[in-house]
C-alpha cells in the first residue's frame, strides 16, 4: 500500500506472449484462437455465454505437442466440424459432434473456416511426424 492514501503502481505483466515460430488461426464462429509453435498448441476461448456454458472461464489450454497421439476430424456439414486433439490423460469424446463441443481439446469451426482448419491440421500432423522421426 502506498503512504498517505496514494494509488499504488500496478504492475503489467502480459501472460499470453507470441513464441517465435509461432502460427495464429482464429474460429470466428467459435470464438476461439489456436497458437502452435515448434513445442505446443493453446487453445484459447473468447469470453462468450456459450463458451462460458462448455468450458467455463478455462483461460488458455496448453497441449505440448509430443504428447498428442491422435487427433479427430469432422467435417461441417449440418452441424459445425470439429477437430480434437487425443493425448494421454484427454478424455476421447463418443458422443459426436454435441460431445465434441465440450471438451477442452476440441476446435469447432464453420465450413467458411475449412482452409484454416486444414492449415491447423497439417501443423499438428507436420509436429507429429517430425516426433516419430526422432
Amino acid at each position: 500500500m502506498a503512504l498517505f492514501g496514494g494509488k499504488d503502481k500496478e504492475i503489467e505483466v502480459e501472460l499470453f506472449t507470441s513464441e517465435p515460430n509461432e502460427r495464429v488461426f482464429e474460429f470466428k464462429k467459435s470464438k476461439t484462437i489456436v497458437r502452435i509453435d515448434d513445442y505446443f498448441i493453446r487453445i484459447a476461448r473468447k469470453s462468450n455465454m456459450s463458451n462460458m456454458l462448455l468450458h467455463g472461464l478455462d483461460g488458455e489450454k496448453s497441449i505440448l505437442l509430443s504428447e498428442i497421439t491422435a487427433y479427430q476430424l469432422k467435417e461441417p456439414s449440418s452441424t459445425v466440424g470439429y477437430l480434437q486433439l487425443v493425448y494421454p490423460g484427454s478424455s476421447d469424446t463418443k458422443g459426436g459432434v454435441f460431445d465434441a463441443v465440450k471438451d477442452e481439446n476440441t476446435v469447432t469451426f464453420s465450413k467458411d473456416e475449412k482452409i484454416a482448419i486444414l492449415e491447423l491440421k497439417n501443423a499438428i500432423e507436420n509436429a507429429l511426424k517430425n516426433k516419430v522421426k526422432k
